[in-house]
């Protein structure tokens, strides 16, 4: 029997677990045109929800078209026309119709290599960018005239790295014109997400409801799990299931690591779970080695810290002399900086993103 897991790419299917509520909500926003800002930290399967809306989206009625347009990577305004022009490809085989939507555009299709899936390239003068621009969200709105329509923008925060002027305020006046559109803004960088939707200064400005996406509960991955591993004639102990998402922080990514090599076992205890861990580990430790020897020494100490405390009282006068740090101040420096590059998130309190990094700098780092 096939493993029914993944954790290399995007899970649908049975390798999905629930968010039933959380797709029905966006189906609700969807039906009535209503914009979303989806965001959540790395590996916590955003873009699998997503593909999982998309999927959902089929079996409604009235019909809702969708478009997914994946932004990562995307570094300037011809790299964003060619995405949608891509994505507009999910609705629209024939490039005749694309061109003739297109308004003069000089496009050219082909097979992404590496996906199977057509690619659009877009021929332009730099100085007739927004002109382009203009183009590409008419194409969009097109398709809408007769039937409602789901945009998803991937990775949105990319557009704030553009250098082209005024691109954000240019995009917004196409979109809110869009009166048969949903847009889903999804991305994984809160902090820059944050500034482009709540700052009154920013283009985009209210323009969309908030919706983190938060962990699933330990309920639905244990009935979940427990259901797969039926198929193959398995029950698996709850018990197992607890312990491999705590391990995980909650993460679907590793949970579905974890999942998938439990799968072609007989054996089902902690025991088999530190040696998947280890593992796990093992596979990435080229991975962690790099990101460590590029940080700072006052970054590597805050890491330590944060992975022996949980967050929790790291600002204590005993915390920060075992921990090398001589003043508070150099510290909540150190943190900034790690958030900045998104190696530490903070809710209540600071912590490691990555489940498997905290593991590793337990191992290797912790006194």
């Amino acid at each position: 029997m096939e493993n029914p897991f993944s954790h290399t790419g995007i899970v649908t299917g049975t390798a999905f677990c629930n968010r039933k509520h959380e797709i029905a909500d966006l189906i609700y926003h969807a039906r009535n045109s209503q914009n979303v800002l989806l965001y959540s930290h790395r590996r916590a399967g955003k873009t699998s929800l997503i593909h999982q809306l998309i999927s959902a989206l089929k079996n409604v009625r009235p019909r809702i078209r969708t478009v997914y347009v994946d932004l990562y990577g995307t570094i300037d305004e011809r790299d964003f026309i060619e995405s949608v022009f891509t994505g507009l490809t999910q609705i629209e085989s024939k490039i005749d119709k694309l061109l003739e939507l297109a308004s003069g555009l000089r496009l050219s299709s082909s097979i992404d290599p590496t996906t199977g899936q057509p690619s659009v390239s877009v021929s332009m003068n730099p100085t007739d960018r927004p002109r382009y621009l203009d183009s590409a969200m008419r194409a969009l709105s097109g398709y809408s005239d007769k039937q409602k329509l789901l945009a998803v923008f991937d990775e949105f925060q990319e557009i704030a790295k553009y250098t082209e002027k005024g691109f954000e305020k240019r995009l917004r006046s196409h979109i809110q014109r869009h009166v048969n559109i949903s847009y889903i803004f999804a991305g994984s960088q809160k902090h820059i997400l944050a500034q482009m939707f709540n700052s009154g200064e920013r283009a985009f400005y209210k323009m969309a409801t908030s919706y983190p996406l938060n962990a699933i509960a330990m309920k639905d991955y244990v009935s979940w799990a427990q259901g797969v591993f039926k198929t193959r004639g398995v029950d698996l102990d709850g018990e197992i299931i607890i312990d491999i998402v705590e391990r995980c922080d909650f993460q679907p990514m590793y949970v579905q690591q974890f999942l998938f090599e439990l799968w072609r076992l007989d054996e089902f205890s902690p025991e088999v779970l530190d040696r998947l861990e280890l593992e796990i580990l093992k596979r990435r430790e080229n991975e962690f080695m790099i990101l460590w020897d590029s940080l700072t020494p006052n970054q590597r100490k805050a890491l330590r810290l944060l992975s022996e405390t949980a967050g929790e009282g790291i600002y204590y006068a005993d915390a920060l002399q075992k921990s090398g740090f001589k003043a508070g101040a150099v510290l909540k420096r150190a943190l900034e900086s790690l958030s900045a590059r998104e190696i530490i998130t903070k809710n209540r309190t600071y912590h490691i993103q990555d489940a498997m990094l905290k593991k590793w700098v337990q191992r290797n780092f912790s006194a």
